[in-house]
């Protein structure tokens, strides 16, 4: 399952109300867990707009509205969560932003709508 020099690992999730939902985790850094969002077209909009006003970092797959994908975590024992400095900001968000770009169109090569 590779991608824009990212492998991804597929799991489903349940989310803490008994929803299910899938789950990428990147096999390299940042090693980030990416939310996949559907996005119905009647709840498109108002999905969005939640996800903004949550400030979250939101990647669309090129020509695709049925989902969107969210950063949903990372780090584990083997790669912990990375320590972000005044020297290393621009760094970690350009990989997690690289990374997370990267998930959704691996998605959307996956899956059809």
């Amino acid at each position: 399952m590779e991608h824009a020099s990212f492998t991804f690992q597929l799991s489903e999730v349940v989310g803490p109300h008994g929803h299910h939902f899938p789950l990428l985790t990147s096999n390299e850094y940042p090693y980030m867990n990416v939310q996949v969002i559907p996005t119905p077209p009647d709840q498109r909009q108002t999905i969005l707009d939640e996800l903004h006003r949550r400030h979250e970092i939101v990647a669309f797959a090129n020509g695709r509205t049925d989902f969107c994908a969210i950063q949903a975590g990372g780090g584990t024992p083997e790669h912990p969560t990375i320590p972000i400095t005044p020297n290393n900001y621009k760094a970690v968000a350009f990989a997690l932003r690289r990374c997370l770009q990267a998930a959704a169109d691996f998605w959307a090569s996956q899956k059809t709508e």
